[in-house]
């Protein structure tokens, strides 16, 4: 472990002395650090004198480090995969949020895990990612996705109309409020929310899932991993506001009889594991039971 980027959220209010404690204990065992470019404002103002000793990047390139640090909560790492899985760097998730799903160990562990980290001491899981493409306004959307994406309603008070194929198959029409199409990683969040099953993240599958449908024969569906799914919006009567959503975020306006094609990607999430007890539906138990606003 020699070289490592760290990836901020520069909104949680403990970043800056983390980021710190974090990268004094790097510094002190030979590991080189690197931050983004859109960063370096907020370094300079709160981390002088940690900046003036690390480099600054635009974007990682393939394989450039050993591991990325994603300092924030799950959205952060949700963002930082995204952005970064075509690199195939594993990823590190230090916890500043409440859930931390997805995230590995705690600010109160950094001597401990960075030592283990140089003795080798840990192990790579891999998850699933959803490669996103197709048009939304006109505009090209090319994009990853590591929980799901969702086309719905937007702000719209009205269902929308939305037509699901499996390559060339149409397997429903879905009047509703919206479809989600869920990873296995995904199937916690939205997909959940709108009634979908939790599946085992080492289980290869997506998760079709229709948002409030209009019809009770309309229900969520699991595909094979090896499928191209398209999500075609198919109006009679053509509504405002129609959104594309990729892992929460909303993208575009959809216009209609545009479409979306979503297949698994060929990059994996690579995320860094620490050999211990870790069961899977335990901490799942634990988080939900977390899980409030």
């Amino acid at each position: 472990m020699n070289s490592v980027l760290y990836v901020l959220n520069t909104k949680k209010p403990a970043v800056y002395s983390s980021v710190n404690e974090c990268a004094l204990l790097c510094m002190q065992r030979g590991i080189s650090i690197s931050f983004l470019k859109e960063d370096e404002e907020s370094l300079a103002a709160n981390l002088p004198n940690i900046l003036n000793q690390c480099g600054i990047i635009r974007r990682p390139a393939y394989g450039q480090f050993d591991a990325i640090f994603v300092f924030g909560g799950d959205g952060t790492m949700l963002h930082a995969l995204d952005a970064f899985v075509e690199c195939d760097i594993p990823m590190l998730g230090i916890n500043l949020g409440r859930m931390g799903f997805l995230l590995e160990t705690e600010v109160t562990d950094l001597e401990e895990t960075i030592d283990k980290l140089l003795s080798g001491a840990y192990v790579i899981e891999r998850r699933m990612m959803l490669k996103v493409e197709g048009y939304c306004s006109g505009t090209r959307i090319d994009a990853y996705a590591t929980n799901d994406v969702a086309v719905s309603r937007g702000l719209s008070q009205r269902m929308i109309a939305v037509d699901a194929f499996v390559g060339d198959i149409l397997v429903d029409h879905y009047i509703a409020d919206g479809v989600v199409l869920a990873s296995p990683t995904g199937s916690t969040g939205y997909s959940l929310s709108a009634g979908g099953p939790i599946v085992s993240p080492d289980v290869q599958c997506f998760i079709l899932n229709p948002i409030c449908p209009h019809t009770l024969t309309s229900r969520p569906i699991v595909l094979s991993s090896d499928a191209c799914v398209r999500l075609k919006l198919n109006m009679n009567e053509m509504r405002e506001g129609v959104q594309l959503s990729i892992d929460g975020q909303s993208v575009c306006t959809m216009a209609n009889y545009e479409e979306i094609r979503i297949r698994r990607s060929s990059h994996d999430a690579m995320l860094i594991r620490f050999p211990k007890e870790r069961n899977y539906f335990s901490l799942l138990k634990s988080k939900l039971s977390q899980w409030t606003l």
